[in-house]
């Protein structure tokens, strides 16, 4: 059996069992400890098969200086900004779910971009892993133009990382492209162009859980993001019923609403994966997209 079915045969029995989510009512919903606790840890778990990327993730994390990064976009955004967060926590969240994303997409069929330009489902992994720890380090340097900031600041640390698992400079040139696309498109604006691009998109946009936003606890000083935020108790990616991924959205209070409307609904529309994605609310229990 290949790499790409063993990883799709994986997803699929871990979910065959598993009770409906449809057809327990929002009371009987037993809270997890939030998602921001367990990232690194899920991460772990989803690139264990892949040695490119678990050697990405090693470089990155113990060898590169990305850290500074995270701190110094954490502090931009939060304490300058009033913000939710964008450090080290946030990326983590964004590639935890954005690895989940491409699973669910695997299970079904949907190839990433990368193997269709003869990369395999390890390079396609490790893209989006690289990219979502990298998307929002260009708030090192200011909110403003972020996007620029971001890829110019990750080219250094793709310079230092990609040579170590790519000896073939062309195949490194590769991964770069599709690395700083995502990094590029993650705000759904300008459009993603690739599904590496569009899974990191949606996935950043997912990170919206009353964690993100626990410097924010005065509500006349919190942005209406924040406050959003502090509605939302939990975001579960799985399998949807006629789609491959379906995002639910425990809340507490309606004003979450705001951040799935202005935030993540806008950047699903705005990739390639708006036909395979659902938006679930269990407090209405209703489907919103």
């Amino acid at each position: 059996m290949n790499q790409t079915a063993r990883s799709c045969t994986k997803i699929t029995e871990d979910n065959t069992n598993a009770p409906s989510p449809y057809l327990s009512p929002y009371k009987d919903h037993i809270l997890k400890p939030d998602v921001r606790h367990s990232a690194g840890k899920r991460i772990e778990d989803h690139i264990s098969p892949y040695p490119k990327t678990s050697l990405a993730w090693e470089l990155l994390t113990k060898v590169s200086h990305i850290s500074v990064l995270w701190d110094m976009a954490a502090f931009t955004t939060t304490e300058r900004l009033r913000m939710n967060d964008h450090g080290r926590t946030h990326a983590q969240v964004t590639a935890a779910s954005a690895l989940t994303i491409l699973d669910l997409l695997c299970s079904s069929d949907i190839k990433p971009d990368i193997i269709k330009k003869g990369g395999d489902l390890d390079d396609a992994t490790l893209i989006v892993l690289v990219s979502a720890l990298c998307h929002d380090i260009g708030n090192a340097i200011h909110r403003d133009s972020h996007l620029s900031h971001s890829m110019m600041l990750a080219q250094p640390i793709l310079d230092m990382i990609l040579p170590v698992i790519y000896p073939d400079p062309k195949t490194a040139l590769l991964i770069r492209a599709f690395i700083l696309s995502a990094i590029h498109s993650h705000h759904g604006d300008p459009k993603p162009l690739t599904i590496e691009g569009s899974i990191i998109s949606v996935a950043d946009a997912s990170d919206m859980t009353k964690g993100r936003a626990c410097h924010s606890t005065d509500i006349s000083t919190a942005s209406m993001h924040a406050i959003s935020t502090l509605a939302i108790d939990d975001v579960i990616i799985t399998r949807g019923l006629n789609r491959p991924v379906e995002i639910q959205i425990v809340m507490s209070q309606l004003a979450g609403m705001f951040q799935i409307h202005e935030t993540l609904i806008p950047k699903i529309h705005a990739g390639l994966l708006k036909d395979h994605v659902n938006v679930y609310i269990p407090l209405q229990d209703q489907y919103i997209y």
